[in-house]
C-alpha cells in the first residue's frame, strides 16, 4: 500500500506531544499495545523508540505492520490512528532519537533506568499507509 498524504489538520494534531499507543501482533496473532512517545518527522514518517529486549520490538521484527493511535491529552475522544508498516528499525540513531523524544515530552534528557542504556535504544520508523480520525475538517 502506498504512503498516504496527511491533511494539515492531522499533521497539526500530530505535532503536539500527545501520547501514542503502538499496537503490534505477536507470533501467535495476539495484539500487543504499548503507550509510547512519538514524533511526526518532516517526511511524514512516525518515529517511536524502544529498547532491545522489549516484546514490541520482537513482534516488529517478525511482523512489521502496526497501528499507532494518538489521542488528545485534553480530550481523549479526539484521536488519529495511523496504520502502516515499519520501514526501519535503527540502532545507530536510537540514542539520539530517544533524547529528542525525551526533550519533546519532558524538556529534559532521557532518564535511563532498570538496565537500559543508550546502546540498547532502537528507533522505529513507521511509514503511514492509512489513517482514521475524528478530528473535524
Amino acid at each position: 500500500m502506498p504512503r498516504v498524504e496527511m491533511p494539515e489538520r492531522i499533521k497539526s494534531f500530530l505535532a503536539r506531544p500527545n501520547f501514542a499507543v503502538l499496537a503490534t501482533v505477536d507470533p501467535k496473532g495476539r495484539p500487543h499495545a504499548t503507550p509510547m512517545w512519538f514524533l511526526l518527522e518532516e517526511d511524514g514518517t512516525l518515529l517511536l523508540n524502544t529498547s532491545e529486549g522489549r516484546k514490541k520490538l520482537e513482534n516488529l521484527r517478525k511482523r512489521p505492520w502496526v497501528a499507532v493511535t494518538v489521542y488528545d491529552r485534553e480530550d481523549p475522544y479526539r484521536y488519529v490512528q495511523v496504520r502502516g508498516r515499519v520501514r526501519e528499525l535503527n540502532r545507530e540513531r536510537g540514542p539520539e532519537d530517544i533524547e529528542r523524544l525525551a526533550r519533546r515530552y519532558t524538556g529534559a534528557p532521557f532518564n535511563y533506568r532498570g538496565g537500559d542504556a543508550p546502546e540498547k535504544r532502537v528507533s522505529i520508523l513507521v511509514e503511514p499507509e492509512a489513517f482514521t480520525t475524528n478530528i473535524p475538517s
